[in-house]
């Protein structure tokens, strides 16, 4: 053995906290086997040895590593029967000398916690630390506590400051778990040295300043793990949590993309997200969602040293390097190489947040991230001011002035995502103007049916390449034709026009020449007849001072939008089939969210995810407010359900969810992470969220469209082969989390537990596939089901028709 310095003498304490007898006689087995030759003093008799090779072993190697690093230390066992004991016998132990509480084991039935709510212990232990002071050390951790509970086998979540135990079926296992337990932590003791001091992190702190000036306590903290960025996360969570800013959770990179993206589209709420080493691709398509929406926030990355020989998850290294690709969708990256980079780094950073590009990705190493600067080398937490909202002068905003005052037309605008104050306007606008008011499958509920308790008369449905409404088809088609330019405008407020965005074809969008509200040349369709260039609010506000509407023109436009009526289209929807339509379904549920809307005051946030549900919920239902869709952009699968631990965040209303089965399988189960953040974080939500997933064992939209060609064309390509688990009803904390099965209609009181505050539903609605109805397309208005036979439906089913009624 090679010879070793002296090591000084250390007072060991073990304390069992206990209302038995056995763990108490395990552990003074344990502590005067391991004493040998040293001094010993155990408060109770110890258990008979274990006549075990296993056990032997543990104390034969525990004593040849304490024979040589802790020769001459005393180790003395406390047995008490309540935790609020432990101080003062610990404190009367040790006695006018230093000593260490080594070991705490807590076997009580007091302390029989759930693995999901650890907090309660966890703050009893920080009490006792500090309770202790300076004569006794002690520092609670997974190494230093352990805590025997009942079995949990329904859910596991470590984040306490103590090592779990359950009793194992022998009892010589406690003595021999209690033995290595105590080695381990002498060991972890006389190593404390060796362990690097953790100063708070340059670029941590710069950024929590920065958005903390910008945006309070309002800004998002968003993370996964990884060693890269460990202690980074723990530095700017300690700053978020000491600011109230909310830690958003998610399954996965992605989910924290969705979060953020959805928290700025409904919150404006800016973000830090933070990832390790070689992550940043993880984020999918959803990175080009933020840049097109413009959100602002910081996305962190870890990365390798550039000189690093072919690194570990590295991408900027010397055969490899990502920037280009970033930097090719469209978004500022900063690359911070080198601790001398950082002020440089942290000022182009601070830049690029308000040069309004959307999100800023900072990429750095692991010494770089944890680098502590002197705080007179850092820039300054500032932006750029944000730009006011001026008034618009442009000889467009007279043209459609004229046109709102004078034009004896059906109007119609399909109004893109806007501010409060801006939404009120446009409210006001079509009040006063006789304007329709339609949102989009990728915009739902910019503009709705119901706007604080009271009914919008102008709000006629979605206009979309899906989910198309009927009443807006009949709005602006005649006879299956659609309304020619001058009987009609079609207006596009806050919106790029996006293909998913409008059912019209190229040739029919060249007719149509509609107006365009947007706020960047760029951003101005190549087929728009009248555009107007300007922050949406000032356009309003011009539109406002500019506003006179000749009576006879208002009237027109009133009738014309009152001559549109509500129709499912759908006469399937009428009868209860087994397995249930969706349309059945659809047409029921929205009975139920009249109703609660109306006579309850019930507003929500809907979800919307890729697929036939979300198309069906988006087209069916009414709404009370601004929402989130999968369909914007990318048309990710599963981004609806990714951000769900966003949507919730400080979420002063309900959220209702739909998804389907083919959509749920693509991605990570997001429940946990719920459960994470609301019942463990205690992020508040004392509202309802609720989640269906329709199941019927396909993707229905690609099957749709594969059966609209080939009618028998039905294959695995399309099936998704998928479980629903039988009921449950689960507590966590202040949330109760269940599931239901949905067989037939009213199997569950939808319209109570949709109102059940502080509960999670998850719901499988068991539905059959069909192609009927739900505005999939505008030529869903060609089938017979429809309140008015088309008559290019009879053309299509080979009736003779005139050449005018064939054309049209």
């Amino acid at each position: 053995m090679p010879e070793l310095p002296p090591v000084s003498s250390t007072h060991r304490l073990v304390v069992v906290v206990s209302d038995g007898d056995a763990v108490g006689a395990a552990a003074s087995r344990a502590l005067t086997d391991l004493a040998a030759h040293r001094e010993a003093v155990v408060s109770v008799p110890p258990a008979a040895a274990p006549a075990r090779q296993d056990y032997e072993d543990v104390v034969r190697r525990g004593l040849r590593f304490l024979d040589l690093v802790a020769p001459e230390d005393r180790f003395t066992l406390l047995t008490v029967s309540s935790l609020d004991e432990v101080d003062k016998a610990a404190l009367e132990a040790a006695g006018d000398r230093r000593a260490l509480l080594s070991l705490l084991v807590i076997d009580h039935g007091d302390h029989r916690y759930r693995l999901t709510s650890p907090d309660g212990l966890n703050s009893r232990l920080a009490e006792l630390a500090r309770s202790l002071g300076d004569t006794v050390d002690f520092a609670p951790g997974p190494c230093s506590v352990q805590v025997y509970t009942d079995e949990d086998v329904e859910s596991f979540y470590s984040a306490e400051m103590f090592s779990p135990r359950w009793r194992p079926d022998r009892e010589w296992v406690v003595t021999a778990d209690i033995a290595c337990a105590f080695v381990d932590t002498v060991q972890l003791h006389s190593t404390s040295r060796l362990r690097p001091e953790l100063k708070p992190s340059t670029i941590a702190n710069a950024i929590a300043d920065f958005l903390d000036a910008q945006a309070g306590d309002s800004w998002g903290l968003h993370y996964y793990t990884g060693s890269g960025v460990a202690t980074f996360i723990d530095d700017i969570e300690r700053r978020a949590v000491d600011n109230g800013n909310p830690i958003v959770r998610g399954p996965s990179e992605h989910s924290l993309a969705c979060s953020a993206l959805a928290r700025w589209t409904l919150d404006e709420a800016p973000f830090a997200i933070v990832a390790t080493s070689g992550m940043h691709e993880e984020f999918r398509g959803t990175l080009a969602n933020h840049v097109a929406v413009r959100t602002k926030g910081f996305i962190v990355c870890c990365d390798s040293r550039e000189d690093q020989w072919h690194p570990f998850q590295g991408t900027i290294h010397r055969t490899e390097d990502s920037r280009p690709s970033l930097l090719a969708r469209g978004f500022p990256v900063v690359h911070i190489g080198r601790s001398d980079d950082i002020a440089r780094g942290l000022a182009e950073a601070f830049e690029a947040y308000s040069a309004d590009r959307g999100p800023v990705m900072v990429i750095a190493p692991r010494d770089v991230l944890q680098t502590t600067l002197p705080a007179e080398e850092v820039p300054p937490a500032v932006a750029a001011p944000a730009p006011r909202v001026e008034e618009v002068r442009s000889p467009a905003i007279d043209e459609l002035a004229e046109l709102l005052n004078t034009g004896r037309k059906r109007i119609l605008c399909q109004v893109g995502p806007l501010r409060e104050r801006a939404q009120e306007l446009m409210y006001s606008l079509a009040r006063k103007a006789g304007i329709a008011l339609a949102d989009s499958v990728a915009q739902p509920g910019t503009v709705s049916r119901y706007r604080d308790g009271r009914t919008v008369e102008e709000f006629i449905g979605t206009l979309s390449m899906y989910g198309y409404s009927a009443r807006v088809h009949e709005y602006l088609y005649r006879e299956g034709a659609m309304r020619p330019a001058d009987e009609q405008a079609v207006m596009f407020l806050g919106t790029q026009i996006p293909q998913i965005d409008t059912p019209f074809s190229d040739s029919a969008l060249r007719k149509l020449a509609p107006v365009q509200i947007c706020d960047r040349e760029t951003d101005q369709a190549p087929f728009t007849g009248l555009g107007v260039v300007g922050e949406p609010e000032a356009v309003l506000r011009a539109l406002h001072e500019r506003l006179d509407v000749d009576p006879e023109v208002l009237a027109y436009r009133r009738a014309a939008i009152a001559s549109t009526t509500e129709s499912d289209g759908d006469v399937i929807g009428l009868l209860p089939v087994l397995p249930m339509t969706t349309n059945h379904f659809f047409r029921r549920l929205r009975g139920v969210l009249d109703t609660i809307i109306r006579e309850d005051g019930y507003e929500y946030t809907g979800v919307y995810d890729i697929g036939r549900a979300g198309l069906s919920a988006v087209n069916s239902l009414p709404r009370t407010g601004p929402c989130v869709s999968g369909w914007y952009g990318r048309g990710l699968m599963g981004d609806g359900l990714m951000a769900l631990p966003g949507i919730v965040t400080r979420r002063d209303r309900n959220v209702i969810s739909f998804t389907g089965d083919g959509t749920a399988a693509m991605v990570p189960d997001v429940i946990p992470s719920l459960v994470q953040q609301i019942g463990v974080d205690g992020s508040e939500f004392p509202h309802n969220l609720t989640v269906f997933r329709f199941v019927n064992g396909s993707h229905s939209v690609i099957r749709t469209y594969r059966e609209s060609l080939d009618p028998s064309g039905v294959s695995g390509q399309t099936g998704v082969l998928t479980f629903t688990p039988p009921d449950y009803e689960h507590r966590y904390g202040p949330l109760t989390v269940r599931h239901r099965r949905i067989a037939r209609w009213g199997d569950v009181p939808l319209a109570e537990q949709l109102q059940e505050p502080g509960t999670v539903n998850l719901y499988s609605v068991l539905v059959g596939h069909n192609n009927e109805g739900d505005g999939l397309s505008r030529f869903s208005s060609l089938g017979w089901q429809r309140d008015e036979l088309s008559p290019k439906a009879l053309a299509m089913a080979g009736l003779p028709i005139s050449a005018q009624e064939a054309a049209e």
